[in-house]
């Protein structure tokens, strides 16, 4: 993200008329990513790791999850004073020694959980992006080692990561075995590394095989089969992790350089991450409420943007009812990326889902900066006009009145007994259909009546006009 130079800045617009309005659908409420690339806030960004702002870097110890050693229970971080946050391989923040004294440390606290964890690990995987800044022999990355009694013998127990000879060097001290028997593992072959030159560094072990193997961005560099034949066919040692379960990891305490995405899991992986983002992700909004049936969407605009190969695809679903967020019933729709005109006529509820692509490389996001919802509340008939109200005999009313040539498709008649109340139960409204006059029977004989009308129709067919200007009669005895 840090390092594209430039962007296409992408913006539909589309001319509605002058009553329309417009739903700003992703805002600060609701960021999920969030970007300072060149100083744009409120943007949707693709991203591997934690995203920050630039004015808020995290604590050293809360860029070390419980993923740290498989742990279950809480562990403690410290580190020396000057170790610093930078930007990290694949963005996001890395931690950055910056001479040899420097470390962070990480306390292993046990308890049951992680009791248990140590009991049954067998295959595990340890991995880090590596950025040094000097190439120094006997560097040391990683250790977490322990010393312990053999029968009246001190031995050395753990894990280390050097760099010896310009190459890191992993190091595994008598914690494979073979029928009881413990042996030294060292895997010193791969590539040489570079100053100032991010690389991914794993060493990975499956205990069903035997097989451990040192990568380099995600490559085998060097494969050991620790079997008892020394090859696949042969029974695997196993790995006891029980005399340095309780002593702490180091990063540091010899190189100088920067380190990023360290991991220690209880899996064998052959499969790794390396790229700068993901292939794609997707924002989704709330359900949002137009609280009118008869909503029309003018148009659907975003401001986003993108370059070589990454894109922004967006969908959208509506219904009349309510739906949950989450709901698998109703179908997502793309939108046209050259109308951004959706195909629902009316609605009351959208929902929008926005799908942010990254190019082939996943080395470049597209940026999202917004989407608006351009929408109008359907457009009502004109209000009927000249509305007569003749008395036939003394219970009949007959009323005539004059429509729109717009499309209609009824009118509703309302009345009562007082002028401006037309809800009694007596005198629900009257549908009339597409016609000009009509008769209501049943009236009360010397009763007063005050008369109604609204015409049906309009933008979608049946929107209801104001009501018509009031008349009144009085029934003949």
């Amino acid at each position: 993200m840090r390092y594209i130079a430039f962007f296409i800045a992408f913006i539909l617009y589309f001319t509605v008329n002058l009553s329309a309005a417009v739903y700003n659908v992703f805002s600060n409420t609701n960021n999920i990513y969030y970007s300072t690339l060149n100083d744009i806030t409120n943007s949707f960004v693709l991203n591997n790791n934690d995203t920050v702002t630039k004015d808020s870097l995290p604590e050293i110890p809360l860029m070390f999850e419980r993923s740290v050693l498989g742990a279950t229970g809480l562990h403690g971080v410290t580190y020396s004073p000057d170790v610093k946050n930078i930007d990290g391989a694949n963005g996001g923040n890395a931690i950055l020694l910056p001479n040899i004294k420097s470390y962070v440390k990480i306390d292993h606290y046990i308890n049951n959980d992680s009791e248990y964890f140590y009991n049954t690990m067998t295959s595990f995987t340890l991995e880090f992006y590596l950025n040094p800044y000097r190439v120094r022999m006997n560097s040391q990355v990683l250790s977490k080692m322990a010393i312990y009694n053999d029968n009246g013998v001190t031995k050395y127990s753990g894990i280390r990561a050097n760099i010896i000879n310009g190459r890191l060097v992993w190091q595994f001290n008598n914690l494979f075995s073979y029928n009881g028997v413990y042996t030294n593992i060292t895997l010193s072959e791969g590539e040489y590394l570079k100053e100032n030159e991010w690389r991914h560094h794993s060493v990975s072990f499956d205990a069903s095989t035997g097989k451990l193997v040192k990568y380099i961005d995600g490559l085998e560099e060097q494969v050991i089969y620790l079997t008892s034949t020394g090859d696949a066919t042969g029974s695997p040692y196993i790995i006891e992790f029980d005399n340095i379960k309780l002593d702490p990891l180091y990063l540091g305490q010899g190189f100088i350089g920067a380190i990023d995405a360290f991991y220690f899991t209880p899996s064998y992986k052959q499969n790794f991450n390396l790229y700068k983002y993901t292939s794609n992700g997707e924002i989704i909004s709330k359900v949002i409420d137009f609280e009118n049936k008869n909503t029309f969407i003018d148009a659907i605009n975003y401001i986003g943007s993108f370059t070589n190969g990454s894109n922004i695809d967006l969908y959208y679903r509506t219904s009349d009812y309510y739906f949950s967020p989450d709901d698998n019933n109703i179908a997502w729709e793309r939108l046209s990326d050259t109308t951004n005109i959706i195909s629902s006529s009316s609605i009351r509820y959208i929902q929008i889902r926005a799908v942010l692509n990254s190019n082939v490389d996943r080395n470049i996001t597209p940026i999202l900066n917004n989407v608006s919802i351009v929408y109008h509340h359907a457009r009502a008939p004109q209000v009927p006009i000249n509305l007569t109200a003749v008395s036939v005999n003394n219970n009949s009313v007959m009323l005539k009145w004059e429509g729109s040539h717009e499309n209609i498709s009824g009118y509703k008649i309302y009345y009562g007994t007082k002028s401006g109340v037309y809800n009694e139960a007596q005198h629900a409204p009257i549908n009339v259909g597409n016609q000009n006059e009509y008769v209501i029977e049943g009236l009360n004989a010397g009763q007063v009546y005050y008369f109604t009308i609204t015409a049906i129709g309009g933008e979608g067919g049946n929107t209801e006009s104001g009501f018509s200007k009031e008349v009144y009669v009085r029934l003949v005895h």
